[in-house]
């Protein structure tokens, strides 16, 4: 992020805050629930059900997809190289090539998850520290359509599969940038509520309505707003995958501002 256009702010570890509802409704998107996330009203929040809720087995959804990205990305670390080797000068591509490298990284992982079934156990992860790395990494794409990026939040230590929250604010970021209209803001907000760290995702876009919160995160399923962008309409669904194989979920829900709130929520690491 540039200077100016997003800071993440640290407030008070606050584990007192709002009892979580883990458990208290059953999951799915008939549970309509409100759900503050960090500083936006959500209404209608409910959770995005996971590939294995809407596709035959749990994880063959997300690895027949890693599956098919595996190559493409392959040849364009390839064509990344030969043009390092040819343009020693560009001062970008280290940084490229380390984000497709972590993106081959997660295809392998859901490969994995697919021929055996759940993953490792979760391991500890620093959730604001990584809200702010992938805020960083969008950024690039905020500027160029003029969209603010901020960023606040709780310290917290979470538990996660390998690369599920990284991938998870990938896809709720980038659907936020391009959702939201030049001059406006997304803001990712971390907060604490019960056992649970929440990092909300918030935008200034057209939002959904409440029939579309009940597709969203079906697989091939897209919105009208997205309707005229690329995508496979995967991403909701491999994110959901994602969060729930590391004990998590994801929410979605209208913002205050008429835009959408979607809520990565991972379980907090023992003390």
């Amino acid at each position: 992020m540039n200077a100016g256009r997003c800071g993440a702010t640290v407030v008070p570890h606050d584990t007192s805050g709002r009892p979580d509802d883990a458990g208290e409704r059953p999951y799915g998107v008939e549970a309509l629930a409100h759900d503050v996330a960090g500083a936006a009203d959500v209404s209608g929040a409910a959770d995005v059900a996971d590939v294995s809720d809407v596709a035959g087995g749990p994880y063959g959804l997300a690895a027949a997809a890693a599956h098919q990205l595996r190559g493409p990305l392959s040849s364009i670390r390839l064509r990344l190289q030969m043009l390092g080797e040819r343009r020693p000068d560009v001062a970008e591509l280290p940084g490229v090539l380390g984000e497709v490298d972590r993106l081959a990284t997660l295809l392998n992982q859901i490969l994995d998850w697919g021929a055996a079934g759940p993953g490792p156990l979760p391991e500890p992860v620093e959730v604001l520290d990584v809200a702010a790395a992938r805020a960083d990494a969008w950024s690039v794409l905020a500027d160029a359509r003029d969209v603010r990026v901020d960023l606040t939040g709780t310290a917290a230590t979470a538990l996660q599969t390998h690369g599920a929250l990284e991938h998870a604010l990938d896809v709720l970021l980038d659907n936020a940038v391009q959702a939201g209209p030049p001059g406006t803001t997304v803001t990712c907000a971390v907060h604490i509520a019960g056992q649970y760290a929440h990092v909300s995702v918030t935008d200034e876009g057209p939002g959904m309505t409440d029939a579309e919160l009940a597709h969203a995160g079906h697989p091939f399923w897209r919105g009208a707003s997205g309707a005229t962008r690329e995508g496979s309409g995967l991403g909701l669904s491999i994110a959901a995958s994602l969060l729930r194989a590391s004990g998590g979920r994801l929410r979605l829900g209208r913002a205050a501002s008429g835009g959408l709130t979607a809520t990565a929520v991972l379980p907090l690491a023992p003390d």
